[in-house]
């Protein structure tokens, strides 16, 4: 086995989620929408953080791992964003452990918006990278 880069499971992710998405398989096209964003911005705070940073790296928690990158790259948060981001952590949660949160189902159009933040996310994060 080889070791995997998180930017490397986020593209898997992210590419995987469409997948998911084109075979109606709506509830894994939200959580991958998720991971991807997730595992996006892990990258960049592995990349511009600090040894202190290895604390973020158990959350799943999408406005908490945004707050850090937006620290790190000195960007104020967007309030919309952060709407977004809680929506995709509660589809993450929602859909992967459905008997403590509430047996949730995504629609397309939910499954549809997941994917296309996690393409804008994905875009800032490799957008705030490349400035280096």
């Amino acid at each position: 086995m080889e070791r995997i880069s998180y930017l490397e499971y986020s593209d898997r992710d992210i590419k995987a989620a469409k997948i998911m998405l084109e075979a109606c398989l709506y509830d894994y096209a939200g959580r991958l929408s998720q991971q991807a964003i997730e595992k996006r911005f892990k990258h960049f705070i592995e990349q511009q953080g600090s040894p202190s940073d290895k604390r973020i790296f158990g959350t799943h928690n999408l406005r908490k791992l945004y707050k850090r990158v937006c620290e790190l790259s000195n960007i104020p948060e967007d309030k919309t964003l952060n709407g977004d981001l809680a929506s995709l952590t509660d589809y993450y949660y929602d859909t992967n452990y459905p008997q403590e949160h509430g047996n949730i189902e995504l629609t397309h159009d939910a499954a549809l918006e997941a994917v296309r933040i996690a393409e804008d996310m994905i875009f800032l994060v490799d957008g705030l990278l490349s400035q280096d």
